[in-house]
């Protein structure tokens, strides 16, 4: 599917028809059949699906995206950073999550407006990373 079929896809989608979809992007990327800009895009409106069905994502396929994710990690464009920064939350991918804290340190000449949005995620997200539903558990009680 490319990026257009994947935002008319609807807010809604069976988790299992899900853990398909985030497979078979994972195996173009893999592939080398779609570039990183349109995977990390259609991963960006998976998870925004995934995020609606309130539940974690089959820890299988998270552990790929989140190994596939850590290794496409860089700090040099925004958009890639503000899209990784995004589905790292909303998935709970903790490899990803500790690649990004520690870029923090490796890297001195990261783009300021870089430096702010992640040491703002990383702020806001806490110890809580492998928990994407952990503010709506507090919220309820």
């Amino acid at each position: 599917m490319d990026i257009y079929e994947i935002e008319n896809l609807p807010d809604s989608i069976p988790t299992g028809i899900l853990v398909l979809m985030f497979k078979n992007e994972l195996a173009q990327f893999k592939n080398n059949e779609i570039e990183k800009d349109s995977f990390l895009l259609i991963l960006s409106q998976l998870t925004d699906r995934q995020v609606m069905a309130y539940e974690l994502l089959r820890s299988d396929i998270r552990n790929d995206i989140d190994r596939t994710l850590s290794r496409v990690w860089n700090t040099d464009s925004y958009d890639e950073v503000d899209i990784i920064l995004s589905i790292v939350v909303n998935l709970g991918l903790e490899i990803c999550f500790n690649k990004i804290k520690e870029s923090l340190e490796q890297y001195k000449d990261i783009d300021k407006l870089i430096l702010d949005e992640i040491q703002e995620t990383i702020d806001e997200v806490g110890e809580n990373i492998s928990n994407p539903y952990y503010s709506l558990e507090n919220y309820s009680e």
